[in-house]
């Protein structure tokens, strides 16, 4: 890895990209739908435009994503997973095929209990009622309906996220010190400062670091768009469905989910190691 400027710029260039691309594609989309008088579309304007703005940052990331993509196949080749292994231990994996699927349906139980726990928590601790910035951010996020709010927070966020600072801004930090841990904390930190206000900032650090944990350990880049996706709708959808919100979160699936957590996070260091170096 380069020393000093030109090391920042190959671990930061991820996120000017993707900003450009962002703000570029924003204000053209913006000034389109103001311009257009289509009620229909802008009636939900600000979540929608944001939305398009995502994606736009994302397809401007398209060959930094394929070089990221490269990278991670020499490192596998280098682990030994190279297709002719693969191959050869075809009927082993055959065998074992249930057991993705269990990991998969635990992590999604990990996911919920989790994002719960810790919307709970900061909720618990003021912050939100401090936040002049979440206050308003909040209101925007629940002002769409219940479909395009999916779309956006469930579906479209996730995915690009999960790009921008898992699979690429993650990936880069912890070979720069062949370190899973840096990667973690640092990727988790840039996401805390992406999302603007202090109580989203604490929330995301913390899913941050579980985040990237959960990348570690799964090595696939589904499982931390899943975790991420499933947190979310069951977040947008427990504040659109009064019912809902009182189940997810009653005092009793506060300590059920709390519980969950604990075991799961316990799970993830003891078995796996991931503050350690990527082998």
């Amino acid at each position: 890895m380069k020393r000093g400027m030109p090391a920042i710029w190959v671990l930061i260039r991820p996120l000017v990209i993707y900003y450009v691309g962002y703000y570029l594609i924003r204000m053209v989309v913006g000034t389109l739908l103001a311009e257009s008088g289509i009620d229909f579309l802008m009636e939900e304007g600000s979540p929608l435009v944001k939305g398009i703005a995502m994606l736009g940052g994302m397809a401007a990331l398209f060959p930094l994503i394929g070089e990221e993509a490269e990278e991670q196949r020499k490192e596998k080749r280098k682990r030994g997973e190279d297709t002719a292994q693969q191959e050869n231990e075809g009927e082993q994996k055959s065998a074992d095929s249930v057991r993705p699927v269990l990991r998969y349906l635990a992590l999604a139980v990990f996911a919920v209990a989790s994002i719960v726990f810790f919307n709970t928590l900061i909720s618990l601790s003021g912050l939100a009622g401090h936040s002049a910035a979440f206050q308003e951010t909040a209101q925007r996020q629940y002002g769409v309906s219940a479909g395009m709010g999916l779309f956006l927070y469930a579906v479209i966020s996730p995915v690009v996220e999960e790009v921008v600072f898992r699979f690429l801004l993650y990936n880069r930090l912890r070979r720069t010190q062949d370190r899973v841990a840096f990667g973690v904390v640092t990727s988790a930190f840039l996401f805390a400062v992406y999302h603007g206000n202090i109580v989203q900032g604490v929330y995301a650090f913390i899913l941050g670091v579980l985040i990237a944990g959960v990348y570690y350990y799964f090595d696939s880049f589904f499982a931390p768009v899943l975790f991420h996706g499933l947190g979310n709708a069951v977040i947008f959808l427990s504040n659109m469905i009064p019912e809902l919100y009182e189940f997810v979160f009653s005092p009793l699936m506060f300590w059920i989910f709390g519980l969950i957590t604990v075991a799961g996070c316990l799970y993830f260091v003891g078995t796996q190691g991931w503050m350690k170096k990527k082998e």
